[in-house]
């Protein structure tokens, strides 16, 4: 009677907390039926993710394990679901909840469209074709999500920093997105970041070159100038550049990115026109460190 009466009066506690605090102390105390092991709540995810904690994040979403989090997807609690899409890039086999992430892409939620796109593009980064492989995710799901990312990195009303994860998860998957890359067509967007987001992660040295001299005659500099990098790249002695665009121009212009200089400067080394050598001691004289740095490694003699 005594121990009957011990276990009534817990469960009615236990039933008292639960509708005191909204259902967590039930998730506090929640043991698998399974193992009869204390499991982790999944309150304790979303408190990691609310602070940004990455650290704990991890940590919790390793203790929940695959199957929890593709629970916590589906979730009616947004706050639930967007803590697991930030824990699941920290699973090392959280491509296999790519199928859970997929469908997030496309919600009406501007919040957990975000959230998914960088868990999608996390996933992408971290599994190349060979992993997807092994992982055995379905084409059909790695379609789906890489259909939806193009469709957000060409959506002129959606976030430009959604967007540009989005470009990032095309490039991060070459081969498993590669019938939803169209670099071409986002280099008409409105978004100079997101044309030359296009031209830096998109455009292959598979891509026509038609599209680089278009970019490379874009009205923001620091788009032209990513082009003309590329374009610099791809350049051999059997396969000069195409006529019309000159490197100088693009690497002298004001707000082309050091990055991009630097790309154009192995080209403008090389040149035997004097003009850009003259473009080069222009760009040693006043230009970011990077820039001169590789002037110098590429052009002078001295130290």
């Amino acid at each position: 009677m005594m121990k009957r009466s011990i276990r009534t009066w817990a469960l009615a506690g236990t039933a008292w907390l639960a509708s005191a605090n909204g259902g967590l102390a039930a998730e506090r105390t929640a043991i698998n039926k399974r193992t009869g092991l204390y499991e982790l709540p999944v309150t304790d995810l979303r408190k990691a993710a609310e602070r940004g904690d990455r650290v704990d994040l991890a940590r919790v979403a390793a203790r929940l394990g695959p199957a929890r989090l593709s629970k916590a997807l589906q979730d009616p609690d947004r706050r639930t679901v967007l803590a697991a899409l930030d824990g699941l890039p920290f699973l090392s086999a959280g491509i296999q909840l790519l199928e859970g992430v997929a469908p997030l892409l496309s919600s009406p939620d501007e919040s957990i469209r975000a959230h998914a796109a960088v868990a999608a593009a996390a996933l992408f980064a971290a599994n190349n074709a060979v992993g997807l492989s092994d992982w055995e995710i379905a084409v059909e799901t790695t379609q789906t999500a890489c259909q939806a990312l193009a469709v957000m990195a060409a959506n002129e009303t959606e976030a430009l920093p959604t967007r540009l994860v989005a470009v990032q998860g095309l490039a991060d998957a070459p081969a498993a997105c590669a019938p939803s890359r169209k670099p071409e067509d986002l280099l008409a967007s409105g978004a100079a970041e997101i044309r030359r987001a296009a031209v830096v992660a998109l455009v292959t040295n598979a891509s026509p070159t038609n599209v680089l001299v278009a970019a490379a005659q874009d009205r923001e500099a620091s788009v032209a100038a990513a082009a003309g990098a590329k374009l610099c790249e791809r350049r051999t002695k059997d396969k000069p550049l195409p006529p019309g665009v000159s490197l100088r121009k693009l690497a002298l212009a004001d707000g082309a990115l050091p990055e991009d200089v630097v790309g154009m400067v192995p080209c403008l080394a090389s040149s035997a026109d004097p003009a850009d050598a003259k473009a080069l001691e222009e760009l040693k004289k006043s230009s970011p460190a990077a820039v001169r740095d590789a002037v110098v490694r590429l052009n002078d003699k001295g130290p």
